[in-house]
C-alpha cells in the first residue's frame, strides 16, 4: 500500500514537471521573439544576430512542440529548448561579447534544467556554460572574434541597449522566479501528501482489529507494534522493541510440538521468498498465559530490508467455540440416533401393545376357565411376562440426555407464581392469564432455572399460537401412577408420585400430521429466522434428565396443552398390589355395551371379556359404523372406544356424535399411544375414563363399575 502511494506520487510529480515546462516553451517563446523584434527595430546594426537568432527560435522553440505532441517526448523538447538557450546565448556573447544579454541566458540555462531535468543534468549544463564561456572568452581576447560594439562609452550610453538588458534580466528574473516557486510548492505538497500518507498508514495500522507487528531479519528484533498487540500481548512497544519473536513472547514448544524457533524461521522464509502463509501460533503474554492465535506473514518494502509484518489474531474462544460446537454436535448425532429409535420403535409401538392385549386378555380368560393352581401359576407367568414386553418398549422409547443441571428441591407453586408476576406484564393485553394450582402438592428435585426456563418456553409457545388473543391456563396437580406408564411419545414413565405441570392455550391447535415432530431438534413451523427451532426439544431433554416426561394434547382450532410430569421429591413410590376386582356378573347381566375397536384380534378378546362379566357387547370394526349402529338401536348403557381408529370419525368425534343423540352416554376410552390423547373442547367429559393399552381386565371391570355407577 505504501509503494502506490509512492508510485502515485510520483506520477502527480511528473505530471506538473511536464506542465512546468510547456509553460516554459511557451514563455520563452514569447520572450525570445519579443527579443529578436526589438533586434530588428534597434538603431545599432544588429542583422548577423537577428537573422540568426530567427532560425534558432523557430527550430528549438516553436517547432519541437509541434513535432513531438505528449509526456513521452518531455526529455526531448527540453533538451531541445536547453540547446536552443545555448545557441542564443552564443550568437549574442559572439557578436556583442561582455555586453551581450546572452550571459543572463547563460546563467539561467542550469536553473532551468535542475528543475525540469535534475541534479545531474544541472551540472552538465553548467560545465557546457563555463566551456561556452571560456572559449569565446578566448578568442575574443585573442582578437580572433569582434565585438559588434566601436565605442563602449556610445554603447552604454545609449537607452536601448539598457533597455535589453533589462528585458533580459526580465524574462531571465520571472523564468528562475516561477520555477523556484514551483520546486517550493512541489517540495511542500509532496511533505502535506507524504504526512497524509504517514497518517493514514499510522491509522491503519494502529486502529487495525488485529494485533500488527513489524519484524527486522536482519536485526532479529521487533521495530513497532500497535495498541492491539500491546493489548493482547501485554507489551507496550517501547518494550516489545528488541524482543525477538520466537525467545521471548512465544513457548518453547508449539501445540504441534515442534519447536518454535524452528517453526517460525521456516514461516519467515516463506514470507522472505513472497509468499504470505497463514498459521496458528502460540504466545506467550507477559503475565505467562499461552494464547492460541492466528498469524499471517508478508514481506514489506523497501526491500532492500528484510522486513517482515506479522498479523495477529487471538482465537482462542474461537476454537472454544468449535469445540464446544463439536460437542454440540456430538451430542446432536447421539440425540438424533435416538429419536431415530424413538421413531422406528414409535411406529410399531400402536401395533405391539394390540398384540400384548391380545396375548394378555387371553391369558386372563384363560385363568377364569381353569381350576388347577399349578396352571394357574403358570398363566400368572405368562401375564407377568406379557407386561415385562410393554416395559421392553417403553425402555426402547427412552432417550439419553446429557446436560449440566444442579437439582435443588423447589416448589411448582412458586415457580410459577414468581413467573406469572412478570410474564402477564410481558403478554399481550389481549391473552387472559389463569391458574389452578393445587393445594398441598408435593416438591420435586429440579434444576430451579431449567424450570423456569421449560415454562417460560411453553407460555411463548402459546402466546405465538394466541395471535388474536385467547386464555392461558397454568395448572398443577399431585398425580399417582400406580402401574408403568407411557406417554404420548411413547416415552417410559415408572409408577410412584409424580407433579403435573400444564400449560394451556386456546390457540390455533397442532395439526395431527407435525405433532410427533414437534420435538426433535430445530423442527418449527414458524417463519425462517424467527426462532431456532430447539424450544421443545430442550424442554423434552430438560424433562428425561429430571426423570419425568413432557405431553402434549392438541386439537386444531380448539387448543394445545403441554403437560410436564416431575417425579416427587418426598414422597414414597412404593404402592400396594391392588387385589383383582371380583366381579358381580348379577349386576352386570342386560347392561348393553357398544365396542368400537379397529384391531380384530383386541377386539375378540375384549368382546369374550365383557361377555364373561355379564354384558352384552355389541362390536364394530370402526366409528363411522359404531354411529351406524347407534343410530339404528340408541339404547347402548356404554360407549368403549378406541381414539385412534380408520374412517371419518375418530373416538373422540364419535363420542361427540353419538352425545347429539344420548345426552347421557357414559364413554370409555382407550388407546395404544396414551391414556389421554386429546385436550378440553372435543366432546369430552370430567367424568370419562380414559386407559391405556393393553388394559388389565381388572382395569376395564373397574372402570366400567366406576363409570356406570
Amino acid at each position: 500500500m505504501a509503494g502506490d502511494h509512492i508510485l502515485q506520487a510520483r506520477k502527480v510529480h511528473a505530471q506538473n514537471i511536464r506542465e512546468s515546462s510547456n509553460w516554459l516553451f511557451y514563455y520563452f517563446m514569447i520572450a525570445v521573439g519579443l527579443s529578436i523584434c526589438a533586434a530588428a527595430t534597434r538603431a545599432i546594426p544588429y542583422g548577423p544576430l537577428y537573422y540568426i537568432g530567427l532560425p534558432i527560435f523557430l527550430i528549438f522553440f516553436v517547432a519541437p512542440p509541434l513535432i513531438f505532441p505528449g509526456g513521452k517526448h518531455h526529455a526531448k523538447r527540453v533538451i531541445l529548448l536547453i540547446l536552443g538557450l545555448f545557441l542564443l546565448s552564443i550568437t549574442g556573447l559572439v557578436f556583442l561579447g561582455l555586453v551581450s544579454a546572452g550571459w543572463l541566458i547563460l546563467l539561467t540555462t542550469p536553473i532551468i534544467s535542475v528543475a525540469l531535468l535534475g541534479r545531474r543534468a544541472a551540472y552538465v549544463t553548467l560545465a557546457i556554460s563555463l566551456i561556452i564561456s571560456l572559449s569565446l572568452g578566448y578568442l575574443h581576447s585573442a582578437g580572433y572574434l569582434q565585438a559588434n560594439v566601436t565605442n563602449y562609452e556610445d554603447y552604454i550610453g545609449n537607452w536601448r541597449n539598457w533597455m535589453v538588458m533589462t528585458l533580459a534580466l526580465l524574462f531571465s528574473g520571472v523564468a528562475c522566479i516561477n520555477l523556484t516557486e514551483h520546486l517550493r510548492k512541489q517540495w511542500e505538497l509532496t511533505n502535506i501528501a507524504l504526512y497524509q500518507q504517514h497518517d493514514q498508514m499510522h491509522a491503519l495500522v494502529e486502529y487495525a482489529p488485529e494485533a500488527i507487528l513489524i519484524y527486522d531479519m536482519d536485526l532479529k528484533v521487533f521495530i513497532t507494534s500497535n495498541t492491539r498487540a500491546e493489548k493482547i500481548l501485554g507489551y507496550p512497544p517501547d518494550e516489545l522493541a528488541g524482543r525477538t519473536l520466537p525467545g521471548e513472547i512465544s513457548p518453547e514448544y508449539q501445540s504441534d510440538g515442534q519447536r518454535s524457533e524452528d517453526a517460525i524461521a521456516k514461516h519467515l522464509q516463506q514470507a522472505l521468498s513472497g509468499e504470505f502463509p497463514v498459521f496458528e501460533w502460540q504466545f506467550e503474554n507477559k503475565e505467562g498465559d499461552i494464547l492460541e492465535c492466528e498469524m499471517s506473514l508478508a514481506r514489506l518494502p523497501p526491500f532492500d530490508r528484510k522486513l517482515i509484518r506479522a498479523s495477529v489474531v487471538e482465537i482462542s474462544a474461537r476454537k472454544t467455540e468449535i469445540l464446544e460446537r463439536a460437542k454440540i454436535q456430538q451430542q446432536l448425532a447421539m440425540s438424533q440416533k435416538l429419536e431415530a429409535v424413538g421413531k422406528l420403535t414409535g411406529g410399531v409401538a400402536h401395533d405391539f401393545n394390540n398384540l400384548l392385549a391380545v396375548t394378555l386378555g387371553n391369558l386372563e380368560l384363560l385363568k377364569d376357565e381353569i381350576d388347577n393352581l399349578q396352571h394357574k401359576q403358570l398363566i400368572d407367568k405368562s401375564i407377568a411376562a406379557t407386561l415385562r414386553g410393554s416395559d421392553l418398549t417403553r425402555n426402547m422409547l427412552a432417550f439419553a440426555r446429557k446436560a449440566s443441571l444442579e437439582p435443588s428441591p423447589i416448589d411448582i407453586n412458586l415457580v410459577v407464581q414468581e413467573t406469572k408476576s412478570w410474564i402477564s406484564r410481558t403478554l399481550p393485553a389481549t391473552i387472559e392469564v389463569k391458574t389452578s394450582l393445587s393445594d398441598g402438592l408435593w416438591p420435586v428435585e429440579a434444576d430451579p432455572s431449567a424450570t423456569e426456563s421449560a415454562l417460560l418456553n411453553l407460555i411463548l409457545n402459546a402466546q405465538d399460537a394466541m395471535r388474536r388473543g385467547g386464555k392461558l391456563t397454568i395448572e398443577t396437580a399431585n398425580i399417582k401412577i400406580d402401574d408403568s406408564y407411557m406417554d404420548a411419545r411413547q416415552e417410559e414413565l415408572p409408577p410412584g408420585h409424580y407433579v403435573m405441570l400444564a400449560i394451556s392455550d386456546t390457540g390455533e391447535g397442532i395439526p395431527p400430521e407435525i405433532v410427533s415432530e414437534i420435538f426433535e431438534p430445530f423442527f418449527s413451523t414458524k417463519a425462517p429466522g424467527s426462532n431456532s427451532g430447539l424450544g421443545l426439544s430442550m424442554v423434552h431433554g430438560f424433562m428425561r434428565q429430571s426423570n419425568g416426561t413432557v405431553q402434549v394434547y392438541s386439537e386444531p382450532g380448539v387448543g394445545t396443552t403441554f403437560k410436564l410430569f416431575f417425579k416427587a421429591a418426598t414422597q414414597n413410590t412404593e404402592t400396594e398390589p391392588e387385589a383383582e376386582a371380583q366381579l358381580d356378573l348379577c349386576s352386570s347381566t342386560g347392561l348393553r355395551i357398544l365396542l368400537a375397536e379397529d384391531d380384530a384380534a383386541v377386539q375378540e378378546v375384549l368382546v369374550k371379556t365383557l361377555e364373561n362379566a355379564g354384558y352384552a357387547v355389541t362390536a364394530a370394526s370402526s366409528g363411522d359404523a359404531a354411529k351406524a349402529i347407534f343410530e339404528t338401536d340408541p339404547s347402548f348403557d356404554l360407549l368403549i372406544t378406541d381414539i385412534v381408529m380408520p374412517g371419518k370419525l375418530l373416538g373422540t368425534t364419535l363420542s361427540a356424535e353419538l352425545r347429539l343423540l344420548a345426552p347421557g352416554l357414559p364413554v370409555i376410552f382407550m388407546s395404544g399411544y396414551a391414556s389421554e390423547a386429546t385436550v378440553h373442547g372435543n366432546g369430552l367429559r370430567p367424568d370419562d375414563i380414559r386407559l391405556m393399552k393393553p388394559v388389565r381386565r381388572r382395569d376395564l371391570i373397574n372402570a366400567i363399575h366406576k363409570i356406570l355407577g
